[in-house]
C-alpha cells in the first residue's frame, strides 16, 4: 500500500532562521553607530583644535599690531576676555571673534564650538602679555588636560574655566 505524502517541500525561512538573522543585523548596525558616533566626536575635536588655532593666530597678529592681547571693546565689557563669540547686547556687547574680523584678523565674525554655544573661551593675563584660549574636548588626550590645568599665571584651572583642552602663547 502506497501512502500519498500529505507534505509538500516548503520553501522559505523559519521563524527562528528569521529572528536569527534580526539579531545578526541589529548587532552589526548597533556596532556601525557606536564608531559613527566615535568617528563624529573626534571630527568635533579637530574642529575645536582648528578654530582655537586659528583664534591664537588671529590674536599674536593682533598683538603685533597693538602691543597687547587684550582686544579692546570685545568681550565681557568690552575687557577682552570671557566668552570668544558670545553677544547679548548688555555685558557682552560685542565677542571677542567680531573685533577680529572687523579689524580684519579673522575671516568670519564669529566661530563657535560645533556642540555647545557659547563654547570658546579667553582669559588674559600678565597685564594683557599672555592669554589662554580654552574649549572643551570630548577626547581629550592625558597631555591636553594636564596642559589644561595653570593655564595661565601659573595658577591651577585659571583661564580654563573648567575646560579640558587649552591654547596658550607661553
Amino acid at each position: 500500500m502506497q501512502y500519498a505524502s500529505s507534505y509538500k517541500k516548503r520553501s522559505g525561512f523559519t521563524l527562528i532562521e528569521l529572528m536569527v538573522v534580526i539579531s545578526i543585523i541589529g548587532t552589526l548596525a548597533s556596532v556601525i553607530i557606536v564608531s559613527l558616533e566615535s568617528a563624529r566626536s573626534k571630527a568635533r575635536d579637530s574642529s575645536r583644535r582648528a578654530a582655537l588655532n586659528q583664534i591664537q593666530l588671529a590674536l599674536e597678529l593682533y598683538r603685533n599690531d597693538h602691543g597687547t592681547f587684550q582686544v579692546v571693546g570685545g568681550g565681557w565689557m568690552g575687557g577682552g576676555q570671557g566668552w570668544l563669540s558670545y553677544e547679548n547686547g548688555s555685558t557682552y556687547g560685542t565677542s571677542v571673534t567680531r573685533v577680529l574680523h572687523n579689524e580684519g584678523y579673522l575671516p568670519v565674525p564669529l566661530i563657535e564650538d560645533p556642540s555647545i554655544s557659547p563654547g570658546y573661551m579667553i582669559y588674559i593675563c600678565n597685564n594683557g602679555q599672555a592669554y589662554a584660549l580654552s574649549a572643551t574636548l570630548e577626547n581629550p588626550s592625558a597631555t591636553e588636560s594636564a596642559e589644561a590645568a595653570g593655564s595661565c599665571n601659573g595658577a591651577v584651572s585659571t583661564g580654563t574655566f573648567g575646560k579640558n583642552y587649552v591654547r596658550k602663547n607661553s
